[in-house]
C-alpha cells in the first residue's frame, strides 16, 4: 500500500515539531539546572587608605597567574583562555626590570602552552600546571630550579584527573603539592588534589564538601552580567584560590563563584590514615569575601582576595575585617595575586569577559588586541 504525499508531509511536520519540542525542552533543562543565577550583593570592604597599585608590567596579550621567589625574582604567564600557542608567542615570563623574558627561554615555551597555576616553594622551584581542560590529554605539573632555570620535576596525572586544575601551592617541606580543581561549571565536580611529589601518587579531597562547590551567583563585571552559551549556562567556578596560612598550618581557600572563606588543616589533608570524607569534618569558615579568584597570604596572616567582579584587591585582616587594598582604575578582572618578600603585593588584570568567547571558542588575535595593552599591578605597602 502506497503512503500519499500529503501523509508523508504530515509526518515529516511532525517529526520536526516532536524534534524541535525536544530541542526547546532540553534547553530549557539546561537553562534550569546550569543557567539560572543570582545578582550577588558584594560584602563591604573599606575603601583604599594607602598607596595607589603602580603598573608593573604591560603585556600585549591577557595575563593569568603571577609568582615571586625569595629573592623577589617575579614571573607571569599568558592566561591559557587567550590560547595564545596559536600565534607561536611566548607565553611564560620572567618580569625584569618592566619587560618581559620568555622563562626558561623562548625554545622552551612550546613544551607548555596553556600553563594556569604557578607557586615557588622553599627550594625556590617555580611550579607550574597545564589543565587538561584546555588543550591537553593529561594534567601535567612541572617545576623548574631557579638557580639554573631548569627543568628538575615533570609529572603527568591519569586520564580525567585534575582536568580543571588551576591554583596549586607547595607545603614547606616540599613534599606536596595542594591542587584546586575548579571542575567544568556544575558539569564537573570539583575538588582539592594532594600530590605526593615522591610517591608521585594522589588523592582527591573536598569533592563533595559544600565549601568547594560553586553557588548560584550571577557573576557581574562592568562589562555585563558573564554567562555562557547565550545564557543558558551561568560561569559558575568551583574551587579556585588556595594559599597556606602565615604559620604553614592551614589550608586558606575559597570557591570562586562562593560567598565564603574557608579553612581547613594543613596536616588533616596530609594525614593519609584519615579516609577521604575525613577532612571535610574539620573544615572552618572564615566569613564572607567577594567572589573571587587568587588568594595569597601576607606575613602578618592577612588574607589576600583578587575581586572579580569590582576589579579590585580585598585584604581579610586576622579578625574577618575587609579593606580594598587597590582598585586600579580599568581592571576588568583581578585575577593572581602573589606576595613578595618587601611586602610588595603582585596582581594580574586577566580581563576574562573582554575576550572569553560564550561558545569557549578561542578568541580572535584582533578581539584580543582590542584590549591591549594588559598589565600587571604591584602595590607597596
Amino acid at each position: 500500500m502506497r503512503t500519499s504525499p500529503a501523509r508523508l508531509a504530515r509526518a515529516a511536520a511532525y517529526t520536526t515539531a516532536g524534534v524541535a519540542a525536544l530541542a526547546a525542552l532540553g534547553l530549557a533543562l539546561l537553562w534550569f539546572f546550569h543557567g539560572r543565577a543570582t545578582p550577588y550583593d558584594a560584602p563591604t570592604a573599606a575603601p583604599p587608605a594607602g598607596p595607589a597599585a603602580q603598573v608593573l608590567v604591560e603585556l600585549p596579550l591577557p595575563p593569568g597567574n603571577v609568582a615571586v621567589a625569595a629573592d623577589g625574582r617575579s614571573f607571569v604567564n599568558v592566561h591559557p583562555f587567550a590560547q595564545a600557542g596559536r600565534f607561536g608567542v611566548p607565553t611564560v615570563y620572567e618580569v625584569v626590570d618592566g619587560a618581559l623574558r620568555p622563562f626558561p627561554d623562548a625554545a622552551f615555551q612550546a613544551r607548555y602552552q596553556g600553563v594556569f597555576g604557578m607557586t615557588v616553594d622553599a627550594r625556590q622551584w617555580l611550579w607550574m600546571v597545564e589543565p587538561a581542560g584546555l588543550d591537553h590529554a593529561h594534567t601535567r605539573l612541572l617545576a623548574f630550579d631557579l638557580a639554573r632555570g631548569a627543568l628538575v620535576f615533570e609529572h603527568a596525572f591519569e586520564r580525567g584527573v585534575g582536568t580543571f586544575a588551576q591554583d596549586l601551592r607547595v607545603t614547606p617541606d616540599g613534599r606536596h603539592v595542594l591542587l584546586a580543581d575548579t571542575g567544568l561549571f556544575r558539569f564537573t565536580p570539583p575538588g582539592l588534589i594532594v600530590f605526593d611529589v615522591e610517591r608521585r601518587s594522589h588523592r582527591v579531597l573536598l569533592a563533595e564538601h559544600p565549601s568547594t562547590q560553586p553557588q548560584g551567583w550571577l557573576i557581574r563585571t562592568r562589562l555585563g552580567p558573564h554567562r555562557m552559551a547565550g545564557g543558558l549556562v551561568n560561569f559558575a567556578v568551583g574551587l579556585d584560590g588556595i594559599t597556606l596560612s602565615a604559620d604553614g598550618r592551614w589550608l586558606v581557600y575559597g570557591a570562586m563563584s562562593h560567598d565564603t572563606l574557608y579553612r581547613v588543616p594543613l596536616g588533616a589533608l596530609l594525614d593519609e590514615t584519615l579516609g577521604a570524607d575525613e577532612p571535610a569534618a574539620k573544615v572552618e569558615s572564615l566569613g564572607p569575601k567577594p567572589l573571587s579568584d587568587g588568594l595569597a597570604t601576607m606575613a602578618d596572616g592577612s588574607v589576600l582576595i583578587t575581586d572579580i567582579e569590582h576589579g579590585r584587591l580585598v585584604q581579610r585582616a586576622p579578625d574577618g575585617t575587609l579593606r580594598t587594598l587597590a582598585q586600579p582604575p580599568g581592571v576588568l578582572w583581578a585575577d593572581g595575586v602573589a606576595v613578595a618578600p618587601d611586602g610588595a603585593v603582585l596582581f594580574t588584570d586577566s580581563a576574562i569577559p573582554h575576550y572569553l568567547d560564550p561558545l569557549a571558542r578561542p578568541p580572535r588575535r584582533d578581539v584580543l588586541d582590542a584590549g591591549a595593552p594588559y598589565r600587571g599591578w604591584r602595590w607597596r605597602p
